[in-house]
């Protein structure tokens, strides 16, 4: 029984070879050395053998890594089931654009770089911006001319390149070209979109609409299962209500149609946004780790960050009033879908009492309280206050930055999710107890553990 062969995407290993400027014996020869295979090998030998692979794609699997190495790229790519990185053509596609403005025989290319500078003087009055915005542009204009099959197109751009038809069918990566499929309450739809962006702009969207008919312990599940990535909305009391999400897959136009490919690396870090967005949209959020943030609700606590001259900083930990909670409260909002905010507003009521503490020398109007960036502000006006009131304080900037975690098992803690319609509310809630605290005869708390126990004073 003859071995196993490997398959890899014959289309893209002559694209690949002709970009790197190879012949087919020096590809060959190269990965045979890489392989310890003899170099001695006749031309006509490495010639024929290349030539079968290029044919039919048929090789083994160790010959399939040595040409990768040597074109630079990875074997997940010779197959087609991965994207090249876009630094990678954009290297490239920037070294032929330079190789042919240095012979200055390319008309086209000239003409066509001189156009876009002087559009670009015009919009920007500025001198040339060089070779390599210019050729993010070229690049765009590939991608999407390989997505429609822009025969005319494809020329146009083959003669501004210098390239060959072979390496202007090479996959172009700038933003990429996305499969989406959105589900929202009981309607479906599909669709393709360049770039991720537009992905992220309709996740936040469904999320908005979706909202109203979810409880503040929406949950969020994100779970990569290459090619596909899954962002779920979900409604954690009932099991049966209509899921909201997107899944969606990178894809690489070939002449056969659209083909689904995993995310290449800047993929990858580009995907790292849509954790963010959960963390700013929900209050529940199981990542692809597959762990759930917050694992217990009860745990979270506020981390109280106090900066003084914008160089001196001490961190305290509160958990408000939720030491004399009980269960049954607990038990009954968590029934309700309300879990979250009873929490969140237990750890507001006792930290607005621990602040009143800190907060007393200063009067009540030189305080403002926002939220900004995920997480709440309270930032002190020096100029609200006399002069000779503000010389005596020792310092020209305090603030105070408030931001929800999570206390784990071992006594660390970790960021925790907190939607920004829930941090709005808070902030709200946060300023009337304030008022209440300047408002009441004490500054001082009577319950030792509400008090914010400061560590010590550390330059930022």
């Amino acid at each position: 029984m003859g071995r196993t062969s490997f398959v890899i995407d014959p289309v893209r290993l002559k694209g690949l070879r002709v970009s790197a400027g190879l012949t087919q014996q020096k590809l060959m020869s190269t990965a045979y050395e890489i392989l310890g295979r003899s170099p001695e090998a006749t031309s006509k030998t490495l010639i024929g053998h290349y030539q079968r692979i290029e044919k039919n794609g048929h090789t083994s699997k160790a010959l399939a890594d040595a040409l990768a190495k040597v074109l630079d790229t990875t074997v997940e790519v010779l197959q087609g089931k991965d994207t090249p990185e876009s630094y990678h053509y954009m290297e490239k596609l920037v070294k032929q654009l330079q190789e042919q403005l240095n012979y200055g025989n390319n008309q086209v290319l000239n003409q066509e770089l001189y156009a876009w500078n002087n559009e670009r003087k015009k919009i920007r009055s500025e001198v040339s911006e060089g070779i390599d915005n210019f050729a993010r542009e070229i690049a765009i204009q590939i991608e999407l001319a390989q997505l429609f099959g822009q025969t005319d197109e494809l020329i146009r751009l083959r003669e501004i390149t210098g390239w060959s038809n072979e390496q202007i069918l090479n996959p172009a990566n700038v933003h990429g070209h996305w499969f989406i499929r959105e589900t929202m309450m009981d309607s479906m739809s599909t669709s393709l979109v360049y770039g991720l962006g537009d992905i992220f702009y309709r996740i936040r969207e469904i999320i908005n609409k979706v909202r109203h008919f979810y409880t503040d312990d929406l949950h969020v599940n994100i779970k990569h299962a290459y090619p596909w990535i899954h962002f779920e909305i979900t409604n954690p009391m009932h099991n049966d209500f209509h899921k909201s999400s997107i899944i969606m897959s990178r894809t690489l136009p070939t002449p056969d149609g659209l083909k689904w490919v995993s995310p290449n690396e800047a993929d990858k870090w580009n995907l790292s946004r849509l954790d963010d967005i959960a963390f700013s949209e929900a209050n529940f959020v199981t990542l692809n780790d597959g762990l759930l943030y917050p694992a217990d609700v009860r745990n979270l606590r506020f981390k109280i960050v106090e900066v003084t001259d914008f160089q001196k900083r001490r961190t305290a930990y509160s958990d408000g009033w939720l030491r004399d909670s009980n269960n049954t409260s607990f038990d009954r909002f968590l029934a309700s879908g309300q879990s979250h905010n009873w929490v969140v507003n237990r750890l507001i009521g006792g930290v607005a009492e621990g602040l009143r503490t800190h907060l007393n020398p200063l009067p009540e109007a030189t305080w403002k309280v926002d939220a900004y960036d995920g997480q709440i502000n309270l930032v002190f006006d020096t100029w609200k206050i006399p002069t000779e009131q503000r010389r005596s304080l020792g310092f020209s900037h305090l603030n105070y930055i408030i931001n929800l975690v999570e206390q784990l098992p071992d006594g660390k803690y970790r960021s925790a999710p907190w939607a920004k319609k829930s941090i709005d509310e808070a902030v709200k809630d946060l300023k009337k107890r304030l008022q209440s605290e300047w408002a009441s005869e004490s500054s001082i708390s009577d319950d030792v553990n509400v008090r914010l126990h400061f560590d010590e004073y550390s330059i930022i």
